[in-house]
């Protein structure tokens, strides 16, 4: 029993030092929420205001959803809670951009695949932190193959651009990148 103890003392001298050392630090927990997000602790709130479509191809849900899924991301990401208007952290903005165009030639059959594209225009206001704010375009594209329809690979393409958009929307307000 004594021989276990003894081999197990290295472990405990680490821990201990380990928390000594980190009880003279500023606690982390001010900035930082368990899930990564660089947040301020005096910021509380945020707002989204819908995303028009302003693109040349319109998707007629496309706005609703990705409006949605950017308050759903800072919802469950983070510790703000959503509000109607005027949060301190406030996202505006349109979608600028929904088109398809060839991406690589084939030369028995011509287009071999094709590029599936969105952009999004973002307004980032923070009034406590005007440094922060921001109007900034974000993009994604997928590549599909020319020989199935877009409309048949239009709404999973579509979630996995938007997908990819927020994560880079969230990484720029949330994670400070």
């Amino acid at each position: 029993m004594k021989a276990i103890a003894n081999r197990f003392r290295p472990f405990h001298f680490l821990l201990i030092s380990l928390v000594i050392s980190a009880s003279g630090c500023k606690p982390f927990w001010k900035y930082y929420d368990f899930k990564g997000a660089n947040i301020p602790a005096d910021i509380n709130t945020f707002s989204v205001a819908f995303f028009g479509n302003e693109a040349q191809l319109v998707n007629p849900q496309l706005s609703m959803n990705f409006t949605e899924k950017l308050k759903s991301k800072f919802q469950t990401e983070t510790r703000l809670g959503l509000i109607s208007s005027n949060g301190d952290y406030q996202f505006a903005g349109s979608i600028t951009d929904y088109s398809i165009t060839p991406a690589s030639l084939n030369a028995d059959v011509g287009t071999a695949q094709n590029q599936f594209n969105i952009k999004v225009r973002v307004e980032f206001t923070c009034e406590k932190y005007p440094e922060k704010n921001f109007t900034r375009d974000y993009s994604f594209f997928k590549l599909f193959d020319a020989s199935a329809s877009f409309q048949s690979v239009e709404e999973g393409l579509s979630t996995e651009i938007q997908t990819q958009i927020v994560q880079q929307i969230f990484a720029a307000v949330a994670l400070d990148w």
